[in-house]
């Protein structure tokens, strides 16, 4: 019974720490972004979103998730007042490292299995600031943050099996734009 006991309680601590669906998760950043490359109403991004070797995403996943990255970026960043009237051309290099549906069957007998997960590695770039003469076709721009999002959704019972991908997707989404786009200034 001890070992039984000890089983839940590592269960539902794991299903604790994972969060619930529309919890936005912490970036990792591998390269940090200086305030100076948070973007912010001016500026332009674009996204492009592929998936790495092995991962299965078929393209309406990819463009749906690759929609909802670009919408909750664009949408955060109109409320964020720019320091310069300079518009800035941003890229946010995506590749899905893990997406995983998990099984709702699972997730519905106990919380901890069947588990949801979306994985990604992230490159922002900064494009340059005039094509001219110089300017090569393909050229990335200046790398100016480099990080990885991860999100899992571990809950059980009803929530858990009545959970789907597509309602995570709009968490992993917000974990990204925090990660790139300035904070608002609040009024004081």
């Amino acid at each position: 019974m001890n070992t039984c006991r000890k089983l839940v309680l590592s269960v539902a601590a794991l299903g604790a720490l994972s969060g619930c669906a529309g919890t936005a998760p912490t970036a990792e950043f591998k390269k940090p972004i200086s305030e100076a490359f948070r973007l912010c109403a001016n500026d332009e991004a674009g996204v492009r979103l592929a998936a790495a070797d092995g991962v299965t995403l078929n393209d309406v996943s990819r463009q749906r998730l690759e929609s909802r990255l670009s919408q909750t970026i664009n949408e955060k960043k109109k409320s964020v007042q720019c320091k310069t009237a300079d518009k800035r051309v941003f890229v946010l290099q995506s590749k899905i490292t893990r997406y995983d549906e998990g099984s709702a069957f699972a997730r519905a007998m106990l919380a901890g299995l069947g588990q949801i997960h979306i994985d990604g590695e992230f490159t922002l770039n900064l494009l340059p600031a005039v094509a001219g003469a110089d300017s090569k076709p393909g050229v990335n721009g200046e790398n100016v943050a480099e990080f990885s999002v991860q999100k899992t959704f571990a809950w059980g019972g009803m929530y858990g099996a009545s959970t789907r991908i597509e309602d995570v997707e709009p968490a992993f989404a917000e974990g990204v734009t925090e990660a790139i786009v300035a904070q608002a200034e609040t009024a004081k």
